[in-house]
């Protein structure tokens, strides 16, 4: 009964190794999945876990593991066991925004058409 019940709570909360594997991107080194949940346990990252989250998110938008479809990216167990995050400067990735809500503001802020060249743009178009 005690097994059962650690399977739900296991399934019901997600670790901070588990948020960890699925943040990190999927590359051809990406494997070790039991070592490097070996290591996460035994060096107590779980209290880490936030940092070392925003970290690996911030990294995958950076240049270096981005180039060559990724060929840069160090394999999991490898950024673990060097504790890359350890001292890092993470910037706060900035939202991207939306092209559409630009556009409209700028609209919104544009001189109007002069009614004489409205005019002349409906004549080329046919619809005088």
């Amino acid at each position: 009964m005690e097994r059962g019940m650690r399977e739900i709570m296991e399934s019901t909360f997600e670790s901070g190794f588990d948020k960890f594997w699925k943040a990190y991107p999927t590359s051809p080194r990406k494997g070790a999945k039991l070592m490097c949940r070996e290591k996460w346990v035994n060096r107590l990252y779980e209290s880490n876990a936030d940092q070392i989250i925003k970290h690996v998110e911030w990294m995958k938008t950076t240049e270096g593991w981005q180039k060559q479809n990724g060929s840069f990216i160090p394999a999991p167990l490898v950024y673990l066991n060097q504790q890359r995050w350890d001292g890092a400067e993470i910037p706060e990735v900035k939202e991207i925004e939306n092209p559409l809500v630009k556009l409209d503001e700028d609209r919104k802020k544009a001189v109007p058409m002069p009614d004489d060249i409205k005019a002349r743009l409906d004549a080329l178009r046919g619809r005088v």
